[in-house]
């Protein structure tokens, strides 16, 4: 897919990244809707679901509320399930568990990034607002509507410019490994069954609840123990 694989990625996140916070704010950015369109959106739809269900869980308690800025879910789900897709594509192949939980463990600081990134725009913002009600103390309406724009400007392209700089380090780093060291397959199985289960365990710890540590270690080990069975068992047949 090459260079319109990347341009596609930017589009995407970026939108996401307005749709999370700035625009409409109907959910879309969430990583189990956003996973698959991103999958779609670059031909494999399928890989993308691969990966959104674990991505949701793991962020499921990143939310914006207020002046809250959590992690970038959005930028870190495009992030992942892009350099999954666009590696597995480089590979000749499907996405694979295997190529999922690399292509996580590279892309996911992207959504750390992307939290350093939005702090920054709500500084920028602050300046923002200040401005917009200069003009509209001018009467200025039009002005004063631009800066509206001005602050989602700022936000896309946080989202358009790392997104695809992360697909491209999983681009680069994935397929290579996965060629070099065959015998790390089995490992990486196991891997995304741990990526599985660090979800669940995420997402139980989510709840704020008082039965939340119960719920969390039981859910990681509850996954764990399913996936792992379900691996032995699959190699015994």
């Amino acid at each position: 897919m090459g260079i319109l694989g990347y341009l596609i990625v930017s589009l995407v996140a970026g939108l996401a990244a307005v749709e999370r916070k700035g625009f409409l704010q109907a959910m879309l950015s969430r990583p189990i809707v956003l996973g698959p369109l991103t999958g779609w959106a670059l031909g494999d739809a399928a890989g993308g679901l691969l990966l959104a269900p674990i991505l949701e869980l793991l962020w499921l308690g990143a939310v914006n509320l207020g002046a809250a800025v959590p992690v970038h879910e959005a930028l870190g789900t495009v992030a992942v399930v892009g350099g999954a897709v666009m590696a597995s594509h480089r590979m000749g192949g499907p996405v694979t568990p295997q190529i999922a939980a690399l292509a996580a463990l590279v892309a996911m600081p992207a959504a750390f990034l992307g939290r350093l990134g939005e702090r920054g725009a709500e500084a920028w913002n602050e300046r923002i607002a200040v401005r917009a009600e200069a003009e509209l103390t001018c009467h200025h309406t039009r002005a004063a509507a631009l800066c509206n724009l001005y602050g989602l400007a700022v936000s896309f392209a946080i989202a358009a410019v790392l997104a695809p700089l992360a697909v491209a380090v999983v681009v680069a780093i994935v397929p290579g490994v996965l060629r070099a060291a065959p015998g790390i397959s089995a490992p990486l199985q196991v891997g995304f069954l741990a990526l599985a289960a660090a979800g669940s365990a995420a997402a139980a710890k989510a709840l704020r609840a008082r039965a939340a540590p119960l719920a969390y270690f039981g859910a990681a080990a509850g996954t764990a123990v399913l996936g792992l069975t379900a691996v032995l068992f699959g190699r015994a047949l």
